[in-house]
């Protein structure tokens, strides 16, 4: 039997496969996509890496140099800080396999692609989220450092962190030093899929939006929010019934949200719109 691009994600996720994972999401704008080429193309890159690295596997300074020497100077991937404004209306900034093709990438993905070449050469690593980019904490024997994937491969110790950190806090106008987190293959893929929603719903193409909730529901299968995306898209594509559906059991498990008067407006609308096809 045929399974669908979120059964193959959920498998993925549970072989803890953080590479294929983020490549299946190629089949929400393709379905014949085939993530096998660029599999064996991100096996390629980090056997490069491998190979250039000299025998000094062990030095994860080494390592991250020619992780950078391969992305940033070889396959030449044009990434920095202040094309950040460019990424949100552009959905194949959020899928992997597009950033390989046009060297073009968002911060996440940036960060899950240097995620993935860590993992295929043997760097203990782990994904720091942080407002507005993501980084990666190398975890070296002698001393844990960082990496800015969407900054050339930046390397930064721990006092630099705070800093590029606090910097990040007032640009956002938050006050508060504790908002970074870990993010583990299952969160980095969804904050992928949650982005690339963002994406579809900004260019009005709601069969991708949808297909994205679709497999943001699959992740997170009790949230209301997801629901009412879920409605309004099928609003949007005119499957009113299902719309009702959704929208009827945000409401009832949101009665407080702020947006409850909106929602019921929209209801009643279709409540109009049913009563006029039946």
């Amino acid at each position: 039997m045929k399974t669908t691009t979120k059964d193959d994600l959920l498998t993925f996720l549970r072989r803890d496969d953080l590479m294929r994972a983020s490549l299946v999401l190629g089949r929400i704008e393709d379905p014949r996509f085939n993530l096998n080429t660029s599999v064996d193309a991100l096996l390629s890159i980090a056997a490069r890496v491998w190979h250039l690295s000299g025998g000094m596997h062990e030095d994860s300074i080494v390592m991250v140099h020619t992780i950078n020497k391969v992305l940033y100077d070889e396959l030449g991937l044009q990434v920095s800080a202040d094309r950040s404004k460019r990424v949100m209306d552009d959905p194949k900034r959020y899928l992997l396999h597009e950033v390989l093709d046009r060297k073009v990438g968002s911060p996440l993905t940036m960060a899950i692609l240097y995620s993935i070449l860590c993992e295929q050469v043997g760097v203990p690593h782990e994904c720091i989220a942080i407002p507005g980019n993501f980084l990666i904490r190398i975890l070296d024997s002698v001393d844990d450092f960082y990496v800015d994937p969407f900054d050339q491969g930046r390397l930064m110790n721990a006092t630099e962190f705070q800093k590029k950190f606090r910097s990040t806090l007032q640009r956002n106008r938050m006050m508060q030093t504790n908002l970074f987190e870990k993010a583990g293959g299952e969160q980095l893929v969804s904050r992928l899929a949650h982005q690339l929603k963002q994406t579809y719903v900004l260019k009005g193409k709601a069969l991708e939006a949808l297909q994205t909730v679709e497999i943001l529901t699959a992740l997170h299968p009790e949230s209301p929010e997801l629901a009412r995306d879920r409605g309004i898209l099928y609003c949007e594509m005119e499957y009113f019934s299902k719309a009702m559906d959704d929208l009827k059991s945000y409401l009832k498990k949101r009665p407080q949200a702020d947006d409850v008067a909106d929602i019921k407006k929209l209801t009643t609308m279709l409540k109009g719109y049913r009563e006029i096809v039946n």
